[in-house]
């Protein structure tokens, strides 16, 4: 899972194995360390009690939630990814998008469980 921060949105990118895996499970977790007893957990789980994406920073850990209903139709249809704002005190929205990751059309980077990219399909067919 790839977490990519701007502004104020961000953005959770699932290849095929946190799909299977957050299918089964509702959970997914990645962490990143900045060195010795400092670093930063991003969590992405369902939740029956909300109907809309979360997200909560509390502790060095990021929690994204999104409902359950939202993660059965994501994972059991072409859905690319699921979106939504929430609101902040200071009056501006925090967007949030999880989204499947297709594999990069302009890069020589590869991830072999990414997600074909239709814009790499429609080029061949």
């Amino acid at each position: 899972m790839k977490l990519r921060l701007h502004g104020n949105s961000l953005r959770l990118r699932l290849n095929q194995a946190d799909v299977a895996q957050f299918s089964k499970t509702g959970y997914v977790e990645e962490s990143i360390e900045f060195g010795p007893g400092s670093s930063l957990c991003y969590i992405l789980e369902s939740s029956s009690e909300i109907t809309s994406p979360k997200a909560i920073y509390q502790n060095g850990e990021l929690r994204v939630q999104i409902s359950c209903a939202a993660l059965k139709d994501w994972v059991t249809t072409d859905r690319v990814g699921i979106s939504g704002e929430q609101a902040l005190a200071n009056g501006k929205p925090l967007s949030i998008l999880i989204e499947k990751d297709f594999k990069c059309v302009h890069a020589d980077e590869t991830d072999a469980d990414a997600y074909p990219n239709p814009m790499e399909l429609g080029a061949r067919g």
